[in-house]
């Protein structure tokens, strides 16, 4: 009987561990992620600010709503990046370790979750504004 129970509480030691290694892959793989969209946008933040620069030589008295309008988009975007990276290294300082407790890193796994969602609609948006700028020009 006591084997019993020895053998018992091994498995539900070793299912445990299971679960969380299972979730600080998780947590790695998603924050690996959220940096690749991250890599993605940071380089673009001059080609912002050069667009939002390169629309004020083009504007015109015909144009000036529309140019003003993409020149805040193109500022938006930048000034969201910018949020974005500062929020993210609050949460997530450079020298963050995971904690050892499934139920708190299933709770970090929940915020790294919505800042993953963030910066991959930032990253979007981004993309999305150089590219209508550019057609602009």
């Amino acid at each position: 009987m006591k084997s019993l129970w020895t053998l018992l509480l091994l498995v539900l030691l070793v299912s445990c561990n299971d679960e969380l290694k299972e979730q600080q892959v998780a947590f790695d793989n998603l924050k690996q992620q959220s940096m690749e969209a991250h890599d993605v946008i940071m380089p673009k933040m001059g080609d912002l600010m050069d667009l939002s620069n390169q629309l004020s030589q083009k504007m015109d008295s015909t144009n000036a709503d529309v140019i003003m309008s993409k020149k805040s988009e193109l500022q938006k975007a930048h000034d969201d990046m910018m949020i974005w990276m500062r929020d993210y290294s609050e949460k997530f300082p450079y020298d963050y370790k995971l904690p050892n407790d499934a139920v708190a890193i299933e709770k970090q796994l929940d915020v790294l979750k919505e800042e993953y969602e963030e910066i991959e609609e930032l990253k979007v948006r981004t993309l999305k504004v150089i590219d209508e700028a550019q057609t602009m020009l």
